[in-house]
């Protein structure tokens, strides 16, 4: 006869043995095993990322998909880098927590890369000991050298926005690009200077916005110069911007010009076919002495060559691009080919160069191209539209070479549509680039992603929608759920 003891083991035994429990059971740990691989699946995936950015951007914008410049940059910042975000603490959304792993990534790559928050309620002196009298809204990014002595601010509305080109929309974010530009800006001792010239009735960097700003993200500071009171200020390898002059320089220009060229200056001039270069003498003396000059006239391209010019119009030229020289093969690489050229005036040809001076044609016409001067119709050839220059120095220092781009064109530079129909912005900035010849520039590609909104076509298809939303899915879900639950009840 059994015991109490042996008839409850027995019993216990028994209720293992049941199928009920021996299924439940196993589904239960089963449960909890993978319950708990998943968390430290988790765990150590967040450690990755967080020490060594392993991750996968999913995300449409591809925002911590960093760029191989980005990349580069971060290779070479050897002292420590200060990055703040200003949110007040209570503060919580989706761009901040984009942002906030955007920068993360930044300090996993590189532990120099220091991050912060700054709470502009709590903490205002601290916004003003880095920003000054500059205004800082929510959401801005500060970078800094370790010693704050050199500073980048960039609002939120700076880096993130949406935007409307015809009927297309779209939201851009510029972080990467501005935070990967800040860091080469505060790690540097020397920065690049882009000057326009005035005082001759050039056009101005108010007319050239586009252009001014896409230099100020490569770490370009641009301003004006007027070399009757500021010709001081202009050095050697920075770039002076001429830009369609109605008037001429003075005696006292020429020279300075003169000589500050030959000690490695760079200069990037622009006429247009209206400028009246025999009302410039002392600039085309200026460009004669390298063998540069300009032709007269505006340029046409032969109504055959219909891949040569833009909406059926000749007067809009679509160049040429060399393949081999450094400013065109860049844009070349990038496919950003698409130049649209209007009212051009011809660059003449170095027939005869100096030993040691080498002249590129960066953009040309068909060979059917020719110029109209007044009743003047010239011989069909090739047409120069831009030109590049290098007399490099003798002794290998590079910021001794001499470098000059010729443009025809104020499209090239000054605020249009086409600017942002094609690639003519991309062009002028990469010429400048090639004529400073600077370590300290960068440029990083902007996100842009698609707004996708759905559209409802009618009211019918709307109503259809509805009863599959409230009605149909939730009933099917309802039949799903009563079969397996019929169907566990019978094990």
């Amino acid at each position: 006869m059994r015991t109490k003891d042996e008839k409850k083991k027995g019993g216990f035994v028994s209720l293992l043995n049941q199928r009920r429990f021996r299924y439940g059971g196993f589904a239960l740990f089963l449960t909890l095993m993978v319950f708990v691989i998943v968390i430290l699946l988790n765990v150590a995936a967040g450690r990755l990322e967080q020490n060594h950015a392993w991750a996968v951007d999913v995300n449409a914008l591809n925002a911590t998909d960093f760029d191989e410049v980005t990349l580069e940059v971060l290779k070479l910042v050897e002292e420590d880098v200060k990055v703040y975000t200003v949110y007040q603490n209570s503060t919580q959304n989706a761009l901040r927590v984009q942002v906030d792993s955007i920068l993360e990534k930044y300090h996993a790559l590189n532990a120099h890369i220091q991050l912060g928050n700054i709470d502009p309620v709590t903490e205002p002196a601290r916004i003003t000991k880095l920003a000054g009298d500059r205004e800082i809204t929510e959401g801005a990014v500060i970078v800094a050298s370790g010693d704050e002595s050199r500073v980048r601010i960039y609002n939120r509305d700076d880096y993130f926005g949406t935007g409307t080109y015809g009927t297309y929309h779209f939201t851009y974010l510029n972080l990467e690009r501005y935070v990967t530009s800040a860091l080469v800006y505060v790690t540097s001792r020397v920065t690049p200077h882009v000057y326009f010239l005035t005082g001759h009735g050039e056009i101005q960097p108010e007319n050239c916005t586009l252009l001014s700003q896409s230099l100020a993200t490569r770490n370009y500071e641009v301003g004006s110069m007027k070399l009757s009171s500021d010709s001081g200020n202009l050095l050697q390898n920075d770039c002076l911007v001429i830009a369609e002059p109605a008037r001429d320089l003075s005696d006292e220009e020429y020279t300075f010009l003169r000589n500050w060229l030959a000690a490695g200056g760079r200069m990037l001039v622009c006429l247009g076919y209206q400028a009246d270069t025999a009302a410039l003498p002392n600039l085309v003396r200026l460009l004669d002495y390298y063998q540069l000059s300009y032709g007269d006239g505006v340029i046409y391209e032969n109504e055959n060559e219909t891949a040569r010019y833009w909406n059926n119009n000749s007067l809009y030229l679509v160049p040429n691009l060399d393949s081999e020289h450094e400013i065109t093969r860049k844009l070349t690489e990038l496919g950003s080919t698409s130049l649209i050229v209007p009212q051009a005036r011809p660059i003449n040809p170095v027939l005869l160069p100096e030993s040691g001076t080498v002249y590129t044609r960066l953009l040309t016409t068909s060979s059917r191209a020719y110029a109209v001067n007044g009743q003047e119709k010239g011989s069909p050839g090739t047409q120069i539209l831009a030109l590049a220059m290098l007399d490099a120095d003798q002794n290998m220092e590079k910021e001794k070479d001499v470098r000059i781009v010729l443009m025809d064109s104020a499209y090239l530079l000054a605020d249009s549509n086409l600017l942002y129909a094609c690639y003519n912005l991309n062009f002028t900035v990469t010429a400048i680039d090639w004529l400073i010849n600077s370590d300290s520039t960068v440029d990083v590609s902007t996100r842009v992603m698609a707004n996708s909104t759905l559209t409802i076509p009618d009211s019918a298809t709307a109503t259809r929608m509805g009863i599959m939303a409230i009605g149909a899915i939730p009933l099917l879900i309802l039949a799903v759920g009563t079969a397996v639950w019929y169907r566990r009840r019978r094990l």
